[in-house]
């Protein structure tokens, strides 16, 4: 068997056995959530509040501050390959229903589309509406809000809202 496909079967049952981790998780109360999401995630803060139906690829490369609220059905996808790349929540962030952050890729320059991966970071009291798409390498400054559907592909500088595809800004908070 190749190199290859060794790393293929081996990556098909991690997802196999990671899903029904997550399966289970689904079956519990918040109480033993939080528990369990202590140990899972890089950091997890006190008083956070992860909604059942979120997806997290790899959770010990996600941080979550304290008082942070993640909306159902959230998706969350950091790099496995770099080590120092993280998706960091910061505190007292609300994230809205269906938000996906994309903490890896593929370089679009690049003839083999190699893979590309940059730290993603909600910076503390951001709001992300629903269905948000928040890509690689990008900060959302504090007290910022990401309007419903936007797709974030470069820094939001703190205490603005921005809105649309790509997101654009709106206008300062008042």
């Amino acid at each position: 068997m190749s190199a290859s496909a060794q790393n293929r079967w081996k990556f098909q049952y991690f997802s196999y056995f990671y899903r029904l981790v997550w399966l289970l998780l689904e079956l519990l109360p918040p109480f033993f959530r939080r528990f369990i999401f202590r140990w899972l995630f890089a950091e997890f803060g006190r008083g956070s509040f992860i909604d059942y139906g979120c997806h997290f690829r790899y959770p010990w490369k996600v941080k979550i501050g304290s008082n942070v609220t993640i909306n159902r059905g959230c998706r969350f996808f950091p790099s496995i390959q770099y080590q120092d790349v993280y998706i960091e929540i910061q505190d007292d962030v609300l994230i809205g229903p269906g938000v996906t952050f994309f903490g890896a890729g593929h370089d679009p320059d690049s003839l083999t589309l190699e893979d590309c991966a940059e730290s993603i970071c909600v910076e503390k009291g951001a709001y992300i509406a629903g269905n948000a798409i928040l890509r690689y390498g990008v900060t959302v400054g504090a007290k910022s809000v990401v309007a419903a559907g936007a797709v974030v592909v470069k820094d939001v500088p703190s205490g603005t809202i921005v809105g649309g595809n790509p997101a654009i800004y709106i206008r300062d908070r008042k």
